[in-house]
């Protein structure tokens, strides 16, 4: 009886703790290399800037927007967000945001979906590497140090113009059906459409009291 119950509370854990779920199992491992685009849609979510999909007003979200997760598409060429509505980076709970990140992306891009970032930490391939808001050309680099980086990727982006690609706050994309032949009007995309995401409730939220 006693072993009954061991085991039993053993499986709530598994179910209520995030700790002891397998998260990482959504984690991307394979080889990428990422664009002018990607880095741009990286800096974006690591300002918790985006086109609020759960959100029919105001949805160029970035107030007190935290990163929880980013995922991006296997081929490298669509990014996917998932924020917490408070500026306080762990004011969110993990539960169940994974595999609904990846079903979400998986629904939007029609392709399958790994998890790149984990709050400010690039997990891709194990590497566990902490990212810090900067400059464009400081993350190109970093990523460059990392295999990460399309060298052959376009010059659009200075560091004249980079702010306001990260800042975009309105565009002319759209979020519906998606297709290769149509990436220059698809959010996650393209450079000049605003990365497409999701947030979560803050445990100050749910308590009635807002952490923004």
């Amino acid at each position: 009886m006693r072993k009954f119950f061991i085991i039993f509370f053993f499986l709530i854990s598994v179910c209520v703790n995030p700790s002891f779920s397998s998260i990482t199992k959504y984690f991307g491992s394979s080889k990428l290399s990422l664009d002018e685009t990607g880095v741009i849609n990286f800096m974006r979510y690591l300002e918790g800037i985006h086109h609020a999909e759960d959100i029919f007003f105001d949805r160029a979200a970035q107030h007190n927007m935290s990163p929880i997760y980013y995922a991006i598409s296997e081929d490298g060429k669509f990014g996917y967000g998932w924020f917490c509505r408070s500026y306080i980076i762990n004011d969110c709970s993990e539960e169940f945001t994974a595999y609904r990140l990846i079903e979400t992306c998986k629904e939007y891009t029609k392709k399958n979906c790994y998890i790149f970032a984990s709050r400010n930490e690039i997990v891709w391939n194990k590497l566990n590497v902490y990212v810090e808001k900067s400059t464009f050309e400081k993350n190109v680099e970093l990523l460059k140090k990392l295999n990460l980086y399309n060298f052959n990727s376009g010059k659009k982006i200075n560091d004249t113009n980079y702010l306001s690609y990260i800042n975009l706050v309105k565009d002319n994309c759209v979020s519906e059906s998606k297709s290769e032949n149509n990436l220059k009007l698809i959010r996650g995309a393209n450079i000049d459409c605003l990365l497409p995401g999701r947030s979560e409730l803050s445990n100050g939220d749910k308590l009635g009291s807002p952490g923004s």
